[in-house]
């Protein structure tokens, strides 16, 4: 006789940070029944994608890997299985054989590096290589990082919320943010844009969010911090700015004043493949619709050489028109 079916709330595992969507699971006699979105999660609401949706064919996948492979020679495919004695054993004697300063530890960027619960999985790659001695590479710093990095030091990490988005904002930017990539966004796109809001993709190429924008501004990879440069030259320069807000919540508006002079529009219309005048015109309608929100994408732009500066650049914008502290900012 078949026991109950138990019904476990937990998150999606697809790894669509900052996404997380509610899921519920079904179990029974310790088998996966299926799985479906959690209504009562206040952020998904019932929302799960297609790829959380098809997250279930993990379990019992028969090509899911649950013991070690190990092959003789690196030129052929000719695997084996092995236990974890054996294997943790070769590691072992790899690492000695290799000495510290000649080994180098890089984390993948699933669960182990994305167990949101505990996130002990990077804790613990961390504290080895702290304990040996020897290179930990963390998979942010090819990912988010630099620009996280950049976004932290300037004051805008986290700000606002998607509900908030969908809610009130009248502009919204999606800049480097594809839908694909953070799927629980676009309902809340797709309400603000029902609702009237305006949207403009800054993107390499036209992508699912640039399908659903008023406009599209095609950019030449690495040149986000020349477009951001150029719009806080004309806000500034056309005194479009927030001064009130600048006076009472910001540092340095007198420096960056003076460093943006050299930006012009036509100056990042070279570097950015984007018609001066547009610059210009988008510079004016982001400074004088009310509230606007930048919805940056959380990878593309950051991993260039110019990352952490485009993160900068970018997010001085919303301290200059006054975006920062209001609904749909």
């Amino acid at each position: 006789m078949a026991g109950p079916v138990r019904t476990i709330a937990t998150m999606c595992p697809m790894n669509c940070h900052p996404t997380l969507c509610g899921m519920l699971v079904d179990v029974q006699d310790g088998e996966l029944l299926g799985v479906r979105g959690d209504n009562d999660n206040p952020d998904s609401q019932g929302f799960l994608c297609v790829r959380g949706q098809a997250s279930r064919q993990i379990i019992g996948n028969p090509k899911r890997l649950l013991k070690p492979l190990i092959r003789e020679h690196r030129d052929d495919d000719a695997w084996r299985e092995a236990s974890w004695d054996e294997a943790l054993d070769l590691i072992a004697g790899r690492i000695a054989a290799a000495d510290r300063e000649a080994t180098a530890l890089w984390s993948g960027h699933g669960n182990l590096a994305n167990n949101y619960g505990l996130s002990i999985g990077g804790q613990l790659l961390t504290r080895f290589a702290n304990l040996y001695g020897c290179q930990y590479w963390s998979p942010a710093m090819i990912c988010w990082g630099l620009g996280g990095f950049g976004l932290g030091l300037t004051g805008a990490l986290e700000i606002n919320t998607k509900e908030d988005m969908g809610a009130n904002s009248e502009l919204i930017v999606m800049w480097g943010a594809n839908l694909p990539s953070q799927p629980n966004t676009a309902r809340h796109l797709i309400t603000a844009k029902r609702r009237g809001a305006q949207i403009v993709t800054i993107d390499v190429r036209l992508t699912e969010a640039a399908a659903q924008s008023d406009e599209v501004m095609l950019i030449r990879p690495g040149s986000d911090a020349a477009l951001a440069l150029a719009m806080m030259r004309v806000i500034i320069g056309e005194k479009l700015y927030d001064a009130d807000f600048i006076g009472a919540h910001t540092l340095g508006f007198e420096e960056l004043s003076r460093h943006v002079r050299q930006f012009t529009p036509e100056w990042a219309a070279r570097e950015t493949g984007i018609d001066a005048d547009r610059i210009a015109a988008f510079a004016r309608a982001y400074a004088t619709t009310k509230p606007a929100m930048i919805v940056l994408g959380g990878s593309s732009i950051h991993k260039g050489a110019n990352a952490w500066h485009a993160a900068r650049a970018v997010s001085c914008l919303p301290a200059l028109v006054g975006s920062y502290g209001i609904a749909g900012g």
